[in-house]
């Protein structure tokens, strides 16, 4: 080992000294550096390594005692031209000694007691779903449904019933439950790059700043700038937490109620609450919600209970509960999309640590991929993996699709038609690929919104988030549509547990970020952090948008994404307002030292995962993209079925409405069968 490599390894062992375990070398970050896959996933970190061992060398680091080398490091933190070398040096320290890889379990999840897999609960791969090859596609279908998530799975549940043949699309090859979990690098919440559902390489993007300049983001890069969305048969659905909330009536009237400000594009749905009622009853009944009637259904009214009750309670719960009945607020367990009991043949939930961006180790986790395109396949829609549709043409006697089969393996052109087209891509990749098909009027694309969110932090004395999950377990809607946060507010919840790997990075404020105290807290100080997660309503603004680059391509030759993404001031006092209130009811409960976390600037350049509006359903073509049975506007067989066409994004998590609208949409399409 070259003298710079080894002053490497001695910096690696004081920002992760050894005690009762090992150093960092050791304990898995050496093991993390000589992964092939580290060269492919740290082109722009391992330089920075270099010339960090070569500083080290030239500092005569490994001359010095502990306390010596202490002291180099310490000044290289905050050394212009060095921290960020140093920085570099951080990061793989803990993604080497507490990220959990596939076959690598590495010290750091050893000492702070995390297991992936419940000790006793042996995991089990449900049988993978028929999907057709290739060559076995017929030359027509009734329709073809383009995306397997939410709003696809929907669909082609609803056409499938009615007898219909339907040919459902995914473009990414299948994958199973277990390529899909226990990744804390390129897992879903934590994708570094590479992520495990991700769409692959050849889908770069444009990211365009308010004033419009760009820079290209790769899809097998960090998944924050991305905006990544999960591609994987379910989409979403197959590696979520299962928030499965219904809008409130206020959610379908905001223009109305709220007025439309200055530099937003806020509208009203072209529906309303009690056309979606039945469609949000048949969601729950179809996903599998376990939830309870109370206070958080209040306000939503229902024809029907929740098929399971809600999850057993847990210490969040408690505390926060508490904390809500001091302050005289609502509460109730969260409605999930998860077995709380033995449920549709498949058991209940054995509360994994890492249900959120990860595949069930049990398949208790309800989603699009085990419920609706099961029921669909078993009414006998075709689905064809490992394909995508790069054009969609419409036609006055029938539509057409042109795919790429054997998209990963042999790629072909094909051209298949149908009497309709469902687009159900998500709020990036629908409007690109209708745009890019030369498809839309002027309004789609326009109209890129989430969520705003707010995290606020403190500390309790006793831990009440070990590493059990689902995850979020308790919430407030006293926030929705209240007195205390204008436009409509937010749902606040509790924090879920955090991976081992997130807490390394994110210390509390006086916990130093290296060394033995670091170690120190990550072992007992991080159990005593605990915190309140507020998400709440983005005002649409004005030129926030998805279009096509100009000039970047994907795999297949066509126009990349191009994202603006804009935020109005009064989604910034959401997002204040979120943290208020969050902070009142963490000191309820209680807790100390109680913060709100800072966040970036008003600009977020990317799509986020709740992202939707971008083919905002309108009773007139002069102000949206489709129509309110989902028609794409200068069309006649082409559908729309996704958040695409939310005109407005709610207080609460969107998945259900997303399902709830693509069943009614696929119901009236039904109603309308195009001649």
């Amino acid at each position: 080992m070259r003298a710079a490599d080894t002053a490497l390894r001695a910096a690696v062992d004081r920002v992760i000294p050894a005690d009762g375990w090992r150093a960092g070398w050791d304990g898995g970050v050496g093991a993390y550096l000589a992964d092939p896959l580290a060269q492919r996933d740290l082109p722009d970190v391992l330089p920075r390594l270099e010339t960090f061992s070569a500083w080290l060398e030239a500092r005569n680091f490994l001359d010095l005692d502990e306390s010596g080398r202490d002291e180099i490091l310490r000044e290289a933190e905050t050394l212009p031209g060095v921290s960020d070398d140093f920085a570099a040096l951080r990061r793989i320290c803990w993604e080497g000694y507490y990220a959990l890889r596939p076959e690598l379990e590495p010290e750091g999840i050893r000492m702070v007691g995390y297991h992936a897999i419940p000790e006793g609960v042996v995991p089990v791969e449900p049988d993978p779903l028929p999907s057709i090859a290739s060559d076995a596609l017929e030359a027509s279908y009734d329709a073809i449904v383009i995306g397997s998530g939410p709003g696809g799975g929907s669909a082609a549940r609803v056409l499938a019933e009615a007898g219909k043949s339907v040919l459902l699309v995914e473009r990414t090859p299948a994958k199973t439950n277990a390529e899909l979990r226990g990744d804390h690098l390129h897992g879903k919440r934590n994708a570094l790059f590479w992520p495990t559902v991700g769409p692959g390489p050849g889908y770069p993007r444009e990211l365009r700043d308010e004033e419009g300049n760009g820079r290209r983001v790769e899809s097998t890069g960090d998944a924050g700038p991305y905006g990544l969305n999960a591609d994987a048969l379910g989409g979403g659905t197959r590696v979520w937490q299962g928030m499965a909330w219904r809008f409130f009536p206020e959610d379908f009237r905001m223009a109305s109620i709220y007025g439309t400000p200055e530099g937003s594009t806020l509208a009203d749905w072209p529906v309303d609450y009690d056309e979606m009622e039945p469609f949000y009853t048949r969601a729950e009944w179809e996903l599998g919600v376990a939830g309870e009637e109370g206070a958080l259904t209040a306000r939503t009214p229902r024809t029907r209970g929740y098929p399971m009750p809600p999850m057993g309670t847990e210490p969040a719960r408690e505390l926060l509960a508490a904390g809500a009945d001091r302050l005289g607020w609502g509460w109730g367990p969260i409605p999930l999309s998860i077995n709380s009991v033995p449920n549709d043949g498949r058991p209940a939930c054995v509360r994994c640590p890492q249900c959120v961006g990860h595949a069930c180790p049990v398949n208790a986790k309800n989603g699009a991929h085990n419920t609706l395109i099961a029921r669909a396949v078993a009414d006998g829609a075709r689905l064809l993996q490992d394909a995508e549709a790069i054009e969609v043409r419409d036609g006055s006697g029938s539509a057409e699709v042109v795919l790429m089969v054997d998209a990963s393996t042999s790629p072909r052109e094909v051209t298949v038609r149908a009497d309709v087209v469902v687009v159900s891509a998500g709020a990036v990749e629908t409007p690109r690929l209708l745009l890019a098909s030369g498809l839309g009027n002027e309004h789609l694309g326009q109209g890129l919104h989430d969520h705003r969110t707010a995290t606020i932090f403190g500390d309790v004395d006793e831990p009440v988030k070990p590493f059990i999950g689902p995850g979020h377990s308790v919430a407030t809607l006293d926030h929705v549509h209240g007195d205390t946060i204008g436009y409509g507010g937010g749902v606040l919840v509790d924090v879920m547990g955090f991976l081992p790997l997130t807490s390394a990075g994110a210390p509390a404020p006086g916990v130093a970020r290296w060394g033995s105290e670091h170690k120190e807290w990550m072992r007992t100080g991080r159990a005593n952090l605990f915190g309140i997660f507020g998400m709440g309503q983005e005002i649409p603004a004005i030129g926030s948008a998805v279009g096509l680059a100009p000039t970047i391509r994907d795999r297949w030759g066509r126009p990349g994404a191009s994202l603006r993404k804009l935020s109005h001031p009064l989604s910034l006092d959401i997002e204040r307002g979120m943290g208020e209130q969050g902070s009142r009811w963490l000191e309820a409960a209680g807790a100390r030292n109680v913060r709100v976390q800072e966040r970036g600037g008003a600009t977020v350049s990317a799509a986020g995962e709740h992202s939707c509006g971008t083919a905002r359903m309108s009773a007139s073509e002069t102000s949206g993209a489709t129509s309110p049975e989902g028609r794409l506007y200068g069309t006649k067989r082409i559908y729309v079925a996704d958040s695409s066409l939310h005109p407005t994004n709610g207080s609460v998590n969107p998945t259900l409405t997303i399902t709830a609208n693509s069943l009614r949409v696929a119901t009236r399409l039904m109603e309308r069968w195009p001649r």
